[in-house]
C-alpha cells in the first residue's frame, strides 16, 4: 500500500511539470518562466529521488523482517527437535539403557553434521532455504544429501541463477504436493558433481496435483542452464513415486 502511495506521488510530481512548461510556451519572451521551469524540474527530480529511496528502504525493511521471521521459525523448530532428543536421552539414561542413549547421541551428531554440510554449500540463499524448509512447509519432508566437499560457489556456474533454479525445482514439488491421509510425502534431494557436470537427483514419494505437467514445469525452472531426465519407477509405485535427474552441464 505504501509503495503504491509513493508511486502515485512520483507520478503527480512528474505531471506537475506541465505547469511551468506551459508558462514557458505562453510567455516566450519573458525570462522568468524558464527559471521557474528549471527550478521546478530540479525540485521534482529531487522529490522523485527521495521517494525512490524511501520505497527502497521500506522494501528492504520488509525483506529483513521476512528473513528474521524465517530465522525465528527455523530456530524454533531446531529447539523443538533438540528438546525431544534431550528428553529421550534423559529417559534412556535414567533407565540405564546406555546403548539406546548412544543411538540418540549418534542421531544428534549425524543431524549436526548434515546441517553443517548444508550450511557450507557455498550459496547462502540456497543454504538458508534448505535449512529453513521444515519451518515453512508442512506438506512434505525434505531430505537433502550433499556430496562431501561439494561447494557450489567453486563451480563455474552463476550462483544466483543456480540457487534460483534449485529452489524453483523444490518449490514445484512443494506446491503440487497433496496432503496424504496417512504417512507423509518425502522429497529426497541429492546434489553431486560428476562427469563434468552438476547433477541433482530428486526422488519423490507421495501424490502430486496435475502430475502429468510436473516435468514441463521443472524444465522451466532450469531453462537455459540444465535439463531434466525422468527416471523409471516400478509399475506399482508409478502414481506415487518418481525420480527426476537434473543435469547442469559445465559452461563451455
Amino acid at each position: 500500500m505504501m509503495l503504491r502511495k509513493w508511486t502515485l506521488w512520483g507520478l503527480v510530481a512528474l505531471l506537475s511539470l506541465t505547469l511551468p512548461a506551459a508558462a514557458v510556451l505562453i510567455w516566450r519572451e519573458s525570462w522568468w518562466p524558464l527559471i521557474v521551469f528549471v527550478l521546478w524540474t530540479f525540485t521534482v527530480g529531487a522529490t522523485i529521488v527521495l521517494l525512490e529511496r524511501r520505497k527502497h528502504r521500506e522494501h528492504s525493511g520488509r525483506l529483513l523482517t521476512h528473513a528474521q521471521v524465517s530465522a525465528i521459525r527455523t530456530l524454533s523448530h531446531h529447539r523443538h527437535d533438540w528438546m525431544n532428543d534431550l528428553q529421550i536421552l534423559y529417559g534412556y539414561l535414567r533407565l540405564k539403557k546406555i546403548d539406546k542413549a548412544v543411538d540418540v547421541v549418534d542421531r544428534i551428531r549425524a543431524r549436526m553434521e548434515h546441517d553443517s554440510k548444508v550450511s557450507q554449500i557455498g550459496i547462502p540463499e540456497l543454504a538458508t532455504f534448505l535449512l529453513s524448509f521444515r519451518a515453512v512447509c508442512d506438506t512434505i519432508r525434505l531430505d537433502v544429501e550433499i556430496q562431501d566437499g561439494l561447494h557450489l560457489d567453486r563451480l563455474p556456474y552463476e550462483t544466483e541463477a543456480l540457487s534460483k533454479a534449485v529452489i524453483g525445482l523444490v518449490n514445484v514439488i512443494r506446491f503440487r504436493a497433496v496432503s496424504p491421509l496417512s504417512g507423509e510425502n518425502v522429497l529426497r534431494l541429492s546434489l553431486f558433481h560428476n562427469d563434468g557436470s552438476l547433477k541433482i537427483i530428486m526422488s519423490y514419494e507421495g501424490e502430486l496435483a496435475a502430475a502429468d505437467s510436473v516435468i514441463a514445469e521443472l524444465e522451466q525452472c532450469i531453462h537455459g542452464i540444465g535439463q531434466v531426465d525422468q527416471g523409471e519407477e516400478p509399475e506399482e509405485k508409478s502414481h506415487h513415486a518418481r525420480t527426476m535427474v537434473i543435469h547442469f552441464p559445465l559452461p563451455a
